[in-house]
């Protein structure tokens, strides 16, 4: 019997900590860390570098995490799970047909389900399970918002660290317990609407559009920070995004599906604001965004 995760009803979290994850080489991981105060949270750290001015290498990164885990959630924006044929020990493929793995067997019944009752002229299937993870799926095909796959174009070194800092972490971070993964895209999706997601990062006026989701958030969500470099860094932003994900999760005391809630125990769950939880429905269109 799979644990039941996704449940924070036995954990109460005082900061809630962010990571917009970068590749291992790069300067782009940038990191939030959001304080518990009577009205909501409090930003009280947001950048790419640590304290001492050090890009969030792996290193840096792991002795930040160790140094403040105590009473933190944290939330990542990069997959903490690997798909289910690379998780796969069997000495021999069976194929996709005739394997029966339960994730694998989701991904011929209720994933197909979810897809449009329509198919490529050349027969292209509209999922696969070695690049993807069924969260992935549903997200699109039910929400309408089209994530980043596990194992799509460039996501393999970013999967791949993020799979190398949960293994450094075990011994203090559990998955769907005090780490979690998110996808800031959805939250401001599920939010905000569509229109937004797609502006807040590339649209002429970013700014703007930046400073009004917060504007939004304020009864919440307030900086005891200067706010502005927030608002001209994509990471920094993405960063403050997932850490008060971390916060509407333990909140609301957000709950895995309850169709599929073994599947997505086992195969990882990215998690965002549902209709289920009671937020704000999507003002947007849901169809999915063409990229």
């Amino acid at each position: 019997m799979l644990p039941v995760m996704g449940t924070t009803e036995e954990h109460s979290f005082e900061t809630f900590i962010g990571i917009d994850l970068g590749g291992g080489k790069g300067k782009n991981t940038a990191v939030a860390m959001l304080a518990r105060s009577d009205e909501g949270v409090r930003v009280r750290f947001v950048g790419r570098k640590d304290r001492k001015r050090r890009p969030f290498y792996d290193e840096h990164l792991v002795a930040y995490l160790r140094a403040h885990h105590a009473g933190a959630l944290v939330a990542v924006d990069a997959p903490l799970t690997r798909t289910v044929c690379t998780r796969c020990v069997l000495p021999r493929c069976p194929g996709l047909a005739q394997c029966s793995d339960p994730v694998v067997e989701w991904f011929r019944g209720p994933g197909v389900d979810l897809a449009p009752k329509r198919t490529s002229s050349h027969g292209k299937p509209l999922s696969t399970p070695y690049t993807q993870r069924a969260c992935e799926v549903v997200l699109y095909r039910r929400y309408g918002i089209l994530p980043r796959e596990t194992l799509g174009q460039g996501m393999g070194p970013l999967t791949a660290r993020a799979h190398y800092l949960r293994r450094a972490l075990e011994d203090i971070f559990e998955r769907d317990r005090n780490l979690i993964e998110v996808y800031p895209k959805a939250t401001i999706h599920r939010i905000f609407g569509a229109d937004v997601a797609r502006r807040y990062k590339r649209g002429a006026d970013t700014w703007r559009v930046r400073a009004e989701m917060l504007e939004t958030l304020s009864e919440h969500l307030r900086f005891d920070i200067w706010r502005e470099g927030c608002l001209r860094d994509d990471h920094a932003f993405d960063a403050v995004l997932c850490a008060y994900t971390a916060y509407l999760y333990h909140q609301q005391s957000w709950q895995l599906p309850e169709a599929g809630r073994e599947i997505f125990a086992q195969d990882g769950w990215i998690w965002f604001p549902r209709p289920e939880e009671g937020l704000v429905e999507s003002n947007g269109s849901d169809e999915p965004e063409e990229t």
